[in-house]
């Protein structure tokens, strides 16, 4: 994630970090203000600029014989996996390339997350590229992130003329309509033992759409079933218990570690935060390398994009918390338990009958377990940026996600 550098070239922004010493946007810092002016807030609260959002979903044997293979096969089970067998080249490696995406509407964002398994010394890198929506010209393959042992990333390429991989999602100067993902599995094992998969691709591409009608014909309704005014029984952590080096910079892994044990999964603070630790920009809150972990745990998991509070409510009317991905400045969030920041994630465990939001904030060892947030602050810090939420649930939970447009 690192929010501290959100819309700052990525080279200019790996300088600051290291100059700064900030990691995983999880220090109490004052956030710029938006460029976007925002002149009612009932267009903040539900969906600022006119975004609008769809999902893909690849989790089936058919999903992956759409595309072209070189090295890889599908499994009756509906994973992509790794085929090459132990021969004359080191390391072993396979790659799916998808066919061409249109999107449904003119796309400046699309933010991916995965589920893989790498046994031993293997792992799977991303890759994806975009086609611009007025020239028809496709981008470069844009390197957008990993898990697991792979090759170095070396000189791949991140940005070009228009537009950028900013850490964990794509964002694009001029808007297009359509795209492609590639996968690339490779294996350090020699034997042949260690072989990795990919049992789930989603993408979440997003755009502006202005005219109101044409967006509310491609807005996807909302349907809440159950009682959304509850709280789930999601147990606390703070990372005030961490080590003195992790301690302001773990708010990620903590939110992962306190949804992961409500689901069952006894893993320690610490060692998620180690393992979710994103090497190539030092930093702890990378969204991907968060649900991606989560993922090779046990679970289905994926990135959300959140713009209404129903959509919160048919989550929580699931059972289902949510991680949140907020930033806020002095002053414009009274009823949070920090007074400004450049980023922090957060635990949205249940709504009041008012609807605000029951939080467990990893912030504060006093006050972050059960602090209720007021939902038009919320919406401020979170919706009005981006509205990134992290879904760690069940393996073979069924989504649903407003954004869910189709599987392939």
């Amino acid at each position: 994630m690192a929010l501290l550098k959100r819309n700052v070239h990525w080279a200019v922004a790996l300088a600051l970090l290291s100059a700064l010493l900030i990691g995983a946007g999880c220090e109490s810092q004052p956030a710029p203000v938006a460029d976007d002016p925002v002149t009612a807030e009932a267009d903040w609260r539900t969906n600022p600029m006119g975004f609008v959002d769809r999902m893909m979903v690849l989790d089936q044997a058919a999903d992956w014989s759409d595309g072209e293979s070189h090295r890889v096969t599908a499994t009756e089970d509906g994973a992509l996996i790794l085929d090459d067998p132990p021969g004359p080249r080191y390391p072993r490696r396979g790659a799916w390339t998808s066919p061409v995406y249109v999107t449904d509407f003119p796309v400046t964002e699309v933010l991916p997350s995965w589920n893989v398994d790498t046994p031993g010394d293997s792992g799977v890198k991303f890759f994806i590229r975009t086609r611009d929506f007025g020239t028809g010209d496709w981008s470069p393959w844009l390197y957008i992130g990993s898990w697991g042992r792979t090759l170095p990333r070396g000189k791949q390429t991140i940005a070009f003329g228009g537009g950028e991989v900013d850490i964990d999602y794509l964002k694009l100067i001029y808007p297009a309509n359509a795209y492609q993902m590639r996968a690339v599995l490779e294996s350090f094992d020699v034997d042949g033992e260690s072989t990795p998969s990919v049992r789930r691709l989603t993408m979440v591409y997003s755009g502006v759409v202005k005219d109101d009608a044409e967006r509310a014909k491609l807005t996807r309704p909302v349907k809440i079933q159950g009682e959304w005014a509850r709280t789930l029984d999601v147990p606390f952590f703070t990372q005030a218990d961490a080590p003195p080096a992790l301690k302001p910079r773990i708010c990620s892994p903590t939110s992962v570690t306190m949804v992961m044990r409500y689901q069952g999964d006894e893993g320690a603070m610490v060692d998620n935060a180690l393992a979710i630790y994103d090497p190539e920009y030092e930093i702890f809150g990378n969204w991907g390398r968060a649900v991606a972990y989560a993922g090779e745990r046990g679970f289905d998991t994926y990135l959300d994009r959140i713009r209404t509070w129903d959509q919160v409510k048919a989550y929580i009317a699931q059972g289902q918390p949510v991680i949140a991905s907020i930033r806020f400045e002095s002053g414009t969030f009274p009823s949070n338990v920090m007074d400004q920041t450049n980023g922090h994630l957060v635990v949205i465990r249940g709504l009041t009958p008012e609807g605000d939001a029951v939080m467990n904030d990893s912030a504060s060892k006093k006050r972050g377990e059960g602090a209720v947030y007021r939902s038009e602050e919320l919406a401020r810090a979170w919706l009005r940026h981006g509205g990134v939420a992290y879904i760690i649930r069940p393996m073979g939970g069924k989504e649903e996600s407003a954004n869910m447009g189709h599987k392939r």
